[in-house]
């Protein structure tokens, strides 16, 4: 395991073994904007071996609220070079893999090997393709997404990796990361790359039928339901 500024300060928390297992992870993340965003810059952070990104989208002032990765020389520019770019100031160990676009002849391919993979895609096509890459492999799919003042979170693997898995269905109106408060996109990015990274460690995580949801307005903001 190779020691730096980044995971030095892991150590008390994850212990030697731990922080290994990390570097020794490769994840997914689809998608680079409000919650894919702070979820790459997470991961990096704490030590992963591989993180491999897609996203085929430019910055634009939109993004100033909620996009880590989008700064005032960044802007009009591929997501993806703003993740490279990111990644080479703060991490030498850490080896990116970028993708572009998802599709379905590419999907499996990005999720084979991985501990896990992130969806924070825009729409129910490229939830629906990112899911469909990981259910040959049962390569552990983390749903992310953020819109307006709310956002939901589940980990869905093993036997619930099913070709038109019913949660994806029935939340394919609530799959938009765009037009999101910075707070609330960036909430779940953060959360679900503990997931990823629970994952690797074999710690627990909010699995399906488990469902977080985060209502920014609400008297109780986040909560955990049953699908």
């Amino acid at each position: 395991m190779a020691s730096n500024r980044l995971t030095h300060a892991n150590l008390s928390t994850l212990g030697k073994k731990g922080q290994a297992r990390l570097s020794n992870s490769t994840f997914g993340i689809a998608g680079l904007g409000g919650v894919g965003g702070i979820a790459f810059e997470l991961l990096l952070r704490a030590g992963a071996g591989e993180i491999r990104i897609s996203d085929h989208g430019f910055f634009e002032e939109s993004n100033a609220n909620r996009q880590i990765l989008w700064s005032s020389r960044a802007d009009g520019k591929l997501k993806i070079q703003s993740a490279l770019s990111r990644a080479i100031s703060l991490s030498k160990n850490c080896r990116i893999i970028p993708f572009g676009k998802i599709t379905a002849c590419n999907s499996e391919e990005f999720s084979r090997g991985c501990t896990a993979v992130i969806d924070a895609t825009d729409s129910p096509d490229s939830r629906k393709t990112v899911f469909s890459g990981c259910s040959p492999s049962k390569t552990p799919y983390i749903f992310a997404s953020a819109l307006g003042a709310r956002g939901m979170l589940s980990v869905i693997s093993g036997a619930h990796l099913q070709k038109n898995h019913p949660f994806l269905k029935k939340n394919s109106r609530a799959q938009k990361c765009d037009h999101a408060l910075g707070p609330v996109a960036n909430t779940i990015g953060c959360l679900a790359s503990q997931q990823a990274i629970n994952l690797a460690l074999s710690k627990q995580v909010i699995m399906f039928p488990s469902i977080l949801s985060l209502d920014a307005f609400s008297k109780n903001p986040i909560a955990i339901h049953s699908f």
